[in-house]
């Protein structure tokens, strides 16, 4: 049976963990929530430019930038040599929904909305079966402002218990929790509110900000957290 939770808007403070389930299995998830954080402006969300490869470099193979290039339709603008590999070819330019089993591509999609929407991060839990067995895998989703402030792209970073062959990939859905970021802004008027009908790459490539200074991970004081309502 599949498990979709929305968690209050109050269980995810800037740089607070609390609410990431994620982290009790994947410290990779937890390095993109620590970077993805510490981009952030106060309550602001961060901004799609602001990424640099450098200080990504721990999570650069498992990620993926996302692109709202209208509602509904949701386009990888670039992926790494994990989502390329699990595909079996370049996956710029797919929509998301290519990802997944067709009887959950609506679901996931619906789900991804509200990330941007919202805004909210959201935590898929991910299965497949192939000729060479079952992966599961997690997605970490995270909203970033685009040039002109609003939240239409994403950070997503994806880890699998192991990689296959038989490609291509396609996951179906066991459980999502999206968590509604307290206090979160798109910088350039009200936030976008919650409707009814949304309940290898190389660093040269990402054509991402240089020269920063790259951010370095703690170790988290308690890696175990579960989401409560």
């Amino acid at each position: 049976m599949m498990n979709f939770e929305n968690t209050g808007g109050n269980s995810a403070q800037f740089g607070d963990l609390t609410g990431l389930r994620m982290m009790r299995k994947s410290p990779l998830l937890e390095e993109a929530w620590r970077y993805w954080t510490s981009l952030r402006e106060g309550s602001d969300l961060p901004r799609r430019a602001a990424l640099d490869p450098h200080a990504m470099r721990l999570i650069l193979g498992h990620a993926m930038i996302l692109d709202q290039v209208r509602h509904g339709t949701v386009r990888v603008r670039l992926g790494g040599h994990v989502m390329h590999d699990l595909m079996g070819m370049d996956v710029r330019g797919l929509p998301i929904r290519a990802f997944f089993d067709v009887a959950d591509r609506t679901r996931v999609v619906d789900q991804i909305e509200q990330v941007f929407d919202t805004p909210a991060s959201l935590e898929l839990d991910l299965i497949s079966d192939g000729k060479e067995g079952i992966v599961t895998g997690r997605m970490l989703v995270l909203p970033l402002l685009d040039a002109a402030g609003q939240p239409t792209k994403a950070l997503t970073v994806m880890v699998t218990d192991r990689m296959v062959r038989d490609t291509p990939r396609r996951f179906s859905l066991t459980n999502a929790t999206l968590v509604p970021l307290a206090g979160a802004r798109n910088g350039a008027g009200p936030q976008r509110r919650l409707t009814d009908h949304h309940l290898p790459v190389e660093i040269s490539a990402l054509g991402l900000a240089e020269g920063q200074t790259p951010f370095q991970a703690r170790p988290s004081s308690v890696p175990w957290l579960r989401v409560v309502k």
